[in-house]
């Protein structure tokens, strides 16, 4: 059973590896548009990450940013996917599998969790639907 700094945790180092992804992808994006979007999705994951940390303050704990090896196999992963394409399509369908990794654990702690607190609930939630929409977002650039 997840706690509350637990989830708190996991929403707030699930929101940083999505700012860190998208940002190692942005330099390789020609498309209007899919920039457009990934910088939005980048402004949505700060402010998810940003509240997180608040709260985990207020709980008396610090804010952990992702491990160093999550960040470099992340960073290499996308080094070494957009080397060999760096289409739109190829971007869009990376920022996909990203999101459906972080839907698919978003909703094991959710049903983990053993909390009562509404507001860290409503905010892994909202995670949640922050991804599933980023993937609809990236479906047309497919």
């Amino acid at each position: 059973m997840m706690q509350d700094t637990e989830l708190l945790q996991y929403v707030h180092e699930t929101a940083e590896m999505g700012v860190e992804g998208l940002e190692n992808v942005k330099g390789q994006i020609t498309d209007g548009r899919l920039l457009q979007s990934v910088q939005s999705q980048i402004a949505e994951y700060r402010d998810i990450s940003q509240r997180s940390a608040q709260m985990l303050r207020s709980k008396g704990k610090d804010p952990k940013d992702p491990s160093l090896m999550a960040r470099i196999s992340s960073e290499v992963m996308s080094t070494v996917q957009t080397l060999a394409d760096s289409s739109s399509s190829k971007i869009a369908e990376m920022v996909i599998q990203g999101n459906n990794m972080g839907i698919t654990k978003g909703l094991k702690h959710l049903h983990d969790y053993a909390g009562d607190d509404r507001q860290i609930r409503a905010l892994a939630e909202e995670l949640l639907s922050t991804e599933q929409a980023n993937v609809e977002q990236m479906k047309p650039f497919l």
